[in-house]
This record gives structure tokens, sequence and C-alpha cells, in this order.
């Protein structure tokens, strides 16, 4: 395993560092390797934080359509720290299976595994990582099945989404250690 190219801050934590760490889900306690990288500087910590969490409650989508929308983009990102929290920490719920957590990496919108639903946020993951826009084609196909707010929330995620893949895998966050789901490894022709 290669190493972190910044260390993340360890404990005691400043106060105003300390008070961000507080606002994170209880879940996520202690705080994630990259939050402590972030809490080098108070202001990107916060920054951050905001975009992160502020999605969850309440939302333009559902919980299965995040999902499987940022399960898609952090896959596309081959961003291992983040997939695998998504997948620990929302995947059962979200009710997707192992083909689908797999396809979420190495397959396509096309892939037997997703629901009809599932093909467009598919289809939007890849173009805006592929092209950073929407095509006339997908967005006629998510008219009927998105509000404004829902495509608004779904870029600013993908946007986000592709921040923290340049943070952990630019800076090489390791997978959290209390992760136990590894990352899918594509499969090796022999």
């Amino acid at each position: 395993m290669t190493a972190m190219r910044v260390k993340p801050l360890i404990p005691p934590y400043s106060a105003e560092v300390q008070a961000e760490f507080d606002l994170l889900p209880q879940s996520w306690q202690p705080p994630f390797q990259h939050y402590g990288l972030l809490g080098r500087d108070p202001r990107l910590l916060r920054a951050y934080r905001l975009g992160s969490v502020a999605y969850l409650d309440p939302s333009h989508i559902t919980l299965r359509q995040r999902e499987v929308f940022l399960l898609r983009v952090t896959g596309r990102c081959q961003n291992a720290f983040e997939w695998t929290l998504r997948v620990h920490y929302f995947a059962d719920n979200a009710g997707l299976t192992e083909a689908q957590l797999r396809a979420s990496v190495h397959g396509s919108a096309d892939d037997t595994c997703w629901e009809s639903g599932d093909r467009i946020l598919i289809r939007l993951a890849d173009e805006l990582h592929d092209t950073a826009t929407i095509d006339d084609a997908l967005w006629d196909d998510m008219r009927p099945v998105f509000t404004d707010e829902a495509i608004l929330q779904l870029i600013l995620l993908a946007g986000h989404y592709r921040t923290n893949a340049y943070i952990s895998k630019g800076l090489r966050v390791p997978v959290e250690s209390r992760i136990n789901r590894p990352f899918p490894v594509a499969k090796v022709e022999v």
C-alpha cells in the first residue's frame, strides 16, 4: 500500500475543527480520514462537509436513486475509498444486489442487472464523467422521471464526488479499516 501523501490531523483537534466533526453523522465517527486531511484548514473542511451531507435529508431523489448514481460516479472514478463507504453504509438499504454493485464499477447501463429507472442514472453518471454535459437524448429521457430540483441535485452530487475522488486518489487515502467490503477488481481474462 502506498503511503498517504498528506497526513490527517490527529486528536486532540482544535475547537473549530472539532465543532465541524461534531456536525457529521454519528456513524461517521471517528471522522473518516479525508475529513482529517481537510481539517488542516477548517475553511476547507467546512466547505466540503456542507457539500457532502447537506443532500441527505430532505432529498429530491430516493435513497436507491442516490446510491445507484453515486456508486456509478465513484466506480467510474475508481475511487475505492468512497465506493466502499457507500456500499458499507447504504447499499443494503438501497436494495442493491451483488451484480449491481459489481456493475456499478465494471458494467454499463445496458447490463441486465439494472432496473429501468437505474439505467437513466447510470447513463447520467457516465455522460457527466465522460463529457461534463447531458446530451439531448438523455435529457429527454430524464425529464419525465426527475424534477428540475432532482436534476440539479444529481449534478451537484456528481461534482462533489468527483472532488472526493481527487482528494482520495490524489492524496492516496486508503480504504477505511472499518470497512470490510473490497472494491471490485476487473476480471482478468486468461
